[in-house]
């Protein structure tokens, strides 16, 4: 039985936060960063949007939380699953459930994770998160195995509606001391709701994350990797121990702001919660539901019946394609 991470006996008091934090687990957890590497030749087929130091800090703050329930929004190709359900088995316990809408990407992640060895930590539902993590957290809760998320990570799209659903349905499930990890959010939120210049303009998802937190700056606090990767005391702190990489990979082109900051730039804001959990049951507050069309709809449902085939195909071709284009000589 998974314990229930909202009683007080699961809460953690507030410690160090930020650089501070990091470079406490860096030094705890140097051995497990340092076996992160055997993952290194699954960048040439994963990709490697999620960069290196945001990859580093998740691992370690999974392993800070040692959380029993990891929920993940939008996992893709599985890469961040990979790292999530890494730490979850070096602590010796916990799971994490992946909530991804396209089946061939949901098939993906479930073989990243399995191929790692690492399938008994990993659930992957295929659906609209919207739709589906209601029903899955309801269900557990009924079942006494959760009472709040005590994890939650956010990769998924960048919009407003988007982020209004999950500060309005899953902020207020978050337990005392449970974190939260949103990704592609470029600048701390202080600097967003400022107006000072950020590369590039936050819109969307950071600018209503953004507000939300500064309007409820007592309930959270926050930390922001892209802001902490420009400091060169925290890049101090954290390299004795394996910390701080971010050159460029060689043969991946990178993100336009990579590109001329000429390093990685590791956009992820970490939150804490601070403030009481508001709700114990899913609230169920409105959404503008997709609306997608008859023919996708039906792709859909043929492409998750039939990905254990198409997928495997589908991998080979783009094999052969990044194989013959690293082979081609650059002009």
């Amino acid at each position: 039985m998974i314990a229930a991470p909202g009683d007080p006996s699961a809460r953690r008091p507030s410690g160090p936060w930020g650089s501070d934090l990091a470079a406490e687990l860096y030094a705890r957890f140097a051995d497990g960063i340092a076996r992160l590497e055997r993952f290194d030749p699954l960048v040439a087929t994963l990709g490697k949007s999620y960069a290196g130091e945001e990859r580093r800090l998740l691992y370690l703050m999974v392993r800070h939380a040692a959380p029993e329930l990891v929920f993940e929004l939008s996992p893709k190709r599985g890469w961040s699953t990979l790292h999530i359900a890494a730490a979850l088995e070096d602590n010796g316990r916990g799971k994490v459930i992946s909530f991804e809408l396209d089946p061939v990407y949901g098939h993906l992640a479930r073989s990243t994770v399995r191929r790692a060895g690492l399938g008994h930590r990993s659930e992957v539902v295929v659906g609209d998160v919207r739709d589906m993590l209601p029903q899955v957290y309801e269900r557990w809760r009924r079942d006494g195995r959760v009472s709040g998320i005590g994890f939650l990570f956010i990769d998924s799209e960048h919009s407003a509606p988007f982020a209004t659903w999950y500060i309005a349905n899953l902020f207020p499930l978050v337990v005392p001391g449970g974190l939260i990890h949103v990704h592609d959010i470029e600048a701390a939120p202080e600097r967003v709701v400022s107006g000072a210049a950020t590369i590039p303009e936050p819109l969307g998802e950071e600018r209503v994350l953004a507000e939300h937190l500064i309007a409820h700056r007592e309930a959270y606090r926050w930390w922001s990797v892209a802001a902490a990767v420009r400091d060169s005391a925290y890049l101090e702190r954290v390299r004795p121990w394996g910390g701080g990489r971010l050159a460029l990979s060689p043969g991946r082109r990178p993100h336009p702001i990579e590109a001329a900051l000429g390093m990685e730039r590791n956009p992820t804001l970490w939150i804490e919660k601070l403030g009481a959990q508001e709700a114990v049951a899913y609230p169920y507050r409105p959404f503008e539901p997709l609306r997608v069309p008859l023919g996708r709809r039906l792709r859909n449902v043929i492409r998750r019946r039939l990905a254990f085939v198409y997928v495997p195909l589908r991998e080979r071709r783009r094999e052969r394609r990044r194989r013959a284009k690293a082979a081609t000589p650059s002009a």
